[in-house]
């Protein structure tokens, strides 16, 4: 008895005893320390911190923090990244001052681990002064908490009057909530107490700890691409020797938000197969009549995201408020659309079956895209079945993974859906890169195929070192310029000054070493006035002699906003007799065909352009007159209505084309005359908004790849 009381008593003692406080651990980041998880900028040599709940790492050449994600894996707090668990959660954060109207970002002078925390010493140049940012680094123990304390002084000129200071950070592709706004706006200026996102590692927010609220100022260019946040912790004057402290933490917590309303709601249960009652990937537009707003929030999954909803085979079960819909289901431009009108109600299944047949044959050319994004890039969170299955509903057949910095293979995501019956259809896919220039940054170019080992470098690169890199890690591959006409930081036409005239740029260091230009991009396809703009760059080069293939694709990095395959690139693989063998094409043999310019480029339209039986790609000899049959075919509900035909950059044809249902839209030869050699291409182009794209005013457009012309 006594032995069984010291026991008790020993096992009391032993549990009421202080529990240790979990150690917070700094140190450097080893060489493939995070193994698989997607979007960690870390590198070896990088400072990190890790406490029970979190991993922080601050980069060393520029003393930013680029890494924060969970020591657990926690499923999304957003359907569109589906159960995408392995993911950083934070892009970017750094401390910067605001002077006036402009802000200036603080980078290390210096990095280091200073008593269990990470500490950077940065400067910002202002015009008048440098302003030193000497930030602390710390996490909590008990929480899935980072606290970052700055203090800031003068250390070189003389401030004028009170600035700003505060924080610039990006957080992946995702809607943005503010306190004291319940919807989340695109763009927001105004106090608030916090700023927050719904996204990877859940729901994560930023909170001032110096002030009662923060300045708080971001915006979109563009509906579905969120920009970067400023948040302005404190505004205060610096005396001469003097300093002010700003204190801020990111948490990992359930945004403070009033709870939604529990709306009663009704399910819409659609089957979708082709012409011979196969289940087939589609999707479905969703519109509530007499309500102008979207059905569903941005950042929902493959069930319902802005106005769409998809499926990978051909099962559809939507939750919907009460009320009458109109659906348009479509499954990409070789299939016929059917439109329904259904009413919902509250608890009750609405249930429909839907065929999509094929009228749009086009044998020998495979249907692909480019240019996709998905989870590995910084500013998409949207995960990779979820990207598999909405690129599969809009019946493309060769899909290229193209993330920033990082080499994307969805070839195992394709195994993993067909496997479970989640995808029905083939769908081959290439592993490439969007080389994304930083430091010396002056555009963002496409490589594939690519190995997950073997990137290309993309820091503090020239053309000529990228495009070299690129030879070597991808031999015999397509090196492509991205839209050449954006920001020059990103365009690689507009950094280098190309001529809106001719085929001259401006600027030394241009490297014409590139194999393919993307003259349509998704994002452009808005305005076809800038696709147009990049049609002339093409032609000017290729008048000039530069035998550049031109390529269109959506550069899609949600599930709406630039839908995939709008646009897209066919191109004429050869060697298959029917449209299902298309998808079967080696890569060897489209890389190949692709590179030799045997490929059109379309949002809708179907072109067939031949001279004497050859088409783009192809040289024939005309005797100084060339016969140009086009031929347009389009399901019902692709628009065309114009037609033109250009001999060397010049427009020599226009031809009207009656409005119609029929498949075959226009099929007429046009003689043109061919003095000296040159190329002829085909543009076909159409009034109406595409009904089924994310953006409803975008205008079918089409155009070939030359075929070139010897008198």
């Amino acid at each position: 008895m006594v032995l069984a009381s010291a026991a008790v008593a020993t096992a009391w003692v032993a549990s009421s005893a202080p529990k240790p406080v979990p150690r917070i651990r700094a140190g450097l980041v080893r060489q493939g320390e995070f193994g698989s998880r997607l979007r960690v900028f870390a590198r070896a040599g990088d400072y990190k911190l890790e406490s029970p709940h979190l991993v922080a790492v601050v980069r060393k050449r520029d003393g930013w923090l680029v890494d924060l994600f969970r020591r657990r894996a926690l499923l999304p707090t957003i359907e569109q990244l589906g159960t995408t668990t392995n993911i950083d959660a934070l892009w970017q954060m750094y401390p910067s001052v605001r002077v006036g109207k402009k802000d200036f970002a603080a980078r290390a002078s210096s990095v280091a681990i200073v008593q269990g925390a990470i500490e950077v010493d940065a400067i910002a140049h202002a015009p008048n002064a440098k302003y030193r940012a000497l930030t602390r680094y710390t996490l909590a123990a008990d929480a899935p908490k980072l606290i970052a304390t700055t203090r800031w002084s003068v250390v070189g000129g003389a401030a004028s009057g009170a600035v700003q200071f505060g924080d610039e950070f990006k957080w992946g592709n995702v809607t943005y909530f503010v306190e004291g706004v319940q919807t989340p706006r695109m763009k927001y200026k105004g106090r608030a107490k916090w700023i927050g996102r719904r996204g990877a590692g859940g729901d994560l927010l930023l909170r001032s700890l110096s002030t009662q609220s923060m300045w708080v100022d971001y915006g979109a260019r563009i509906q579905g691409f969120q920009g970067a946040i400023t948040a302005l912790h404190l505004r205060a004057p610096i005396a001469e020797g003097g300093a002010v402290e700003v204190k801020r933490e990111l948490s990992f917590e359930t945004l403070p938000l009033a709870p939604e309303s529990a709306t009663p709601r009704g399910t819409l249960r659609a089957r979708v197969v082709d012409e011979a009652g196969k289940a087939l990937p589609s999707k479905v537009r969703v519109d509530r009549l007499g309500r102008k707003s979207a059905v569903f929030g941005d950042d929902g999954g493959i069930a319902g995201a802005d106005r769409f909803a998809w499926t990978g085979n051909g099962v559809l079960d939507i939750l919907l408020e009460p009320g009458r819909y109109v659906l348009l289901f479509t499954a990409g431009i070789e299939r016929e659309a059917v439109q329904k009108t259904v009413d919902i109600r509250a608890n009750q299944t609405a249930s429909l079956d839907i065929a999509l047949p094929h009228v749009v044959s086009t044998p020998g050319w495979i249907s692909a895209d480019l240019h996709l994004h998905q989870a590995p890039s910084v500013d998409a969170d949207i995960g990779l079945a979820e990207r598999v299955i909405s690129i599969a509903a809009e019946g493309v057949e060769l899909a290229v993974a193209t993330d920033h910095y990082v080499v994307t293979d969805l070839t195992p995501t394709v195994r993993w859906l067909t496997n479970r019956g989640l995808l029905t259809r083939p769908l081959s896919t290439i592993a490439g890169c969007e080389v994304s220039t930083l430091g010396h940054r002056y555009g963002h170019f496409n490589v594939f195929p690519l190995t997950q080992a073997r990137n290309v470098s993309y820091w503090n690169t020239t053309p000529t070192q990228l495009f070299a890199d690129a030879r070597k890690k991808s031999p015999g591959g397509v090196l492509q310029v991205n839209h050449p006409r954006w920001d020059p930081a990103i365009g690689y036409f507009s950094y280098y000054g190309k001529s809106d005239k001719t085929a001259d740029f401006m600027r030394a260091g241009y490297d014409p070493n590139y194999d393919a230009l993307e003259v349509y991009n998704g994002d452009d396809a808005r305005d076809l006035k800038k696709v147009k703009e990049v049609l002339a760059d093409w032609m000017h080069l290729l008048s000039a002699g530069r035998r550049y293939v031109a390529t269109g694709s959506s550069d899609s990095h949600k599930l709406a906003f630039l839908d995939p395959g709008l646009p897209r690139t066919y191109i004429r693989h050869g060697g298959a007799s029917a449209d299902v063998d298309d998808v079967r094409a080696s890569h060897k043999s489209v890389i190949a065909a692709l590179k030799a310019g045997r490929a059109f480029v379309t949002s809708g339209p179907i072109l067939d352009v031949q001279v004497n039986g050859k088409g783009p790609g192809e040289t024939v000899a005309t005797g100084g007159r060339a016969p140009v049959r086009v031929q347009v075919r389009a399901p019902s509900w692709v628009d065309v209505r114009a037609v033109e035909v250009f001999v060397g950059g010049k427009r020599v044809a226009y031809q009207n084309v009656p409005r119609s249902k029929n498949v075959l839209r226009l099929d007429k030869t046009f003689n043109v005359n061919v003095p000296s050699n040159s190329y002829v291409i085909v543009t076909a182009q159409g009034e109406r908004g595409l009904p089924n794209a994310s953006r409803e005013a975008t205008q079918p457009f089409a155009f070939s790849n030359p075929i070139w012309l010897k008198p």
